[in-house]
């Protein structure tokens, strides 16, 4: 059993609303309606704050949609024909209308979930209740607080760093990263002494110490304290509460969640909640396998793998018989001996002679013959092959490349793709964990930011993508919304927007 979130949303309190009438103004509030006046009070009311914070994380902006587009389909990983135009210009990096509903939903879902756990930072401390339990609901609201600022500060740059519940009156000036990070570690470093190892059945989803120690090695990492980095991502990999699945594909249905590889995961519903009406993930129906032969359309492909993504997997383009056996679970593909696709063969869908590729990760493949707009598979956002990864490439950046090697490889090993090679320097040990991470990680949010840490993202991938021909580095990040900056004159548009 795993926790359900309530979808709730605690307002402060007020004074009233008003009411033009012809013959009177009323300023009435609802006694009923939960506010800062009557919440806050007991051990449930904590509980259901922080239950309210962990169902921002299901929003189009934070984990169901945008971020996958930000993160991957904008990378050189990803592409875009979507037929709406808007879109697909904004995987190629023209957007025109600063308020476009990726980047702004983006921003918006961000902070109102940044609003509610910090309700929780600011009230549950007051609240006279079990003092471990207390301490563990403050230390989770900081952990998501810390993960939406992380993907803030990573897309868009200098963003207003909110702390406590506003007044209607303020106008939040934009921070510096180096202030968002500060902040990020200070969360993360209270999380990892208040949260536990792990938790009983009925909490399962909750954030752990682990996921703390792994999104603040994450966070270190992004900035470039390579020793940093690799002392606390070390802890999390001497953890034995994590180990890699045996079968890299159970990592990405709903039939192997929170598993011992899984780190940090968004729970999504399942498959009773989704026939009453509560939203699951969509990512597959966005970005997955689509326009078949036989009329059946699973997705809108309004994200596509490149082809050059696609050839990473092959250490020979020309012999498509031998490639990194991860290829099978990412992508769908015309593979030698054929490939189901949502139960129609790939050749039937496409034809014989197709070269389509498309995304299969996150996608009920294996269930249904057409992908529903919801699915109920929980999104990964931290696994624990990604934190070996990560430590590995801390490791060589800090001289130490040896010590990379036994991490890397026990990626490798359990995904079938061979041997790491011996006596690699440093650049090449760099090069190598990039690759392992683009065919490991691939649609999981990582690509992006491996580009933006090794200062890649410029129109050089365009030989990779050609949606980076005349890279403008300044479209490194996202535009503020323009409505967020009519409405605050404290806060800057991001140069060059």
């Amino acid at each position: 059993m795993r926790m359900r979130f309530l979808r709730a949303l605690v307002w402060p309190a007020m004074a009233g609303v008003a009411l033009v009438a012809c013959t009177q103004d009323l300023n009435i509030t609802n006694p009923n309606a939960p506010d800062t006046s009557n919440f806050w009070k007991t051990e449930a009311d904590a509980i259901r704050g922080i239950n309210a914070t962990y169902s921002g994380l299901e929003q189009r902006g934070t984990y169901q949609r945008w971020l996958t587009f930000a993160y991957d389909i904008r990378s050189d990983e990803g592409m875009s024909l979507s037929p709406w135009t808007e879109l697909r210009q904004w995987n190629g990096f023209v957007q025109g209308d600063l308020n476009f509903e990726p980047s702004r939903e983006i921003w918006w879902h961000h902070y109102w979930t940044i609003f509610r756990a910090n309700q929780v930072i600011a009230y549950v401390p007051s609240i006279d209740m079990d003092a471990t339990l207390r301490s563990r609901i403050v230390g989770e609201a900081k952990f998501i607080r810390a993960l939406l600022y992380f993907n803030l500060v990573n897309l868009y740059g200098n963003v207003p760093l909110i702390l406590a519940p506003p007044a209607p009156s303020d106008r939040p000036p934009n921070s510096t990263p180096a202030e968002i990070y500060a902040q990020i570690e200070t969360d993360l470093t209270d999380a990892v002494a208040a949260l536990p190892p792990s938790y009983g059945s009925g909490d399962l989803g909750r954030a752990t110490k682990g996921a703390a120690l792994a999104l603040l090695g994450k966070a270190q990492l992004q900035q470039r304290k390579w020793a940093l980095a690799a002392t606390t991502l070390g802890q999390v990999v001497a953890m034995t509460q994590y180990n890699l699945m045996p079968n890299y594909a159970d990592n990405f249905t709903d039939k192997f969640e929170n598993n011992v590889e899984s780190v940090f995961e968004v729970q999504f519903a399942d498959e009773s909640q989704l026939s009453q009406g509560v939203s699951g993930l969509n990512i597959a129906r966005m970005v997955g396998a689509c326009k078949g032969a036989t009329g059946v359309d699973p997705s809108y492909c309004d994200g596509l793998p490149t082809r050059w993504y696609f050839n990473q997997f092959f250490a020979d383009t020309l012999n498509r018989a031998a490639y990194d056996p991860r290829l099978d679970v990412t992508l769908f593909w015309n593979r030698p001996g054929g490939m189901d696709v949502y139960g129609t063969p790939f050749t039937t869908r496409y034809g014989a002679t197709s070269n389509a590729v498309y995304f299969k990760k996150w996608g009920e493949y294996y269930v249904i013959s057409d992908q529903n707009w919801d699915n109920p598979i929980n999104y990964r956002v931290i696994r624990f092959a990604d934190v070996l990864l990560m430590d590995a490439e801390a490791l060589n950046e800090s001289g130490q490349t040896a010590a990379a090697v036994p991490l890397v490889q026990r990626v490798r090993t359990r995904a079938g793709a061979g041997t790491v090679p011996a006596g690699m320097t440093q650049v090449q040990m760099r090069d190598y964990i990039l690759h392992e991470r683009l065919v490991e990680l691939g649609l999981e949010q990582s690509r992006w930011l491996d580009l933006a840490r090794h200062d890649m993202l410029t129109s050089a991938l365009a030989s990779n993508d050609p949606e980076f021909t005349a890279f403008p580095t300044f479209k490194v990040l996202l535009p503020i919304p323009q409505n967020e900056i009519d409405l605050n004159p404290n806060m800057h548009q991001n140069p060059g927007w």
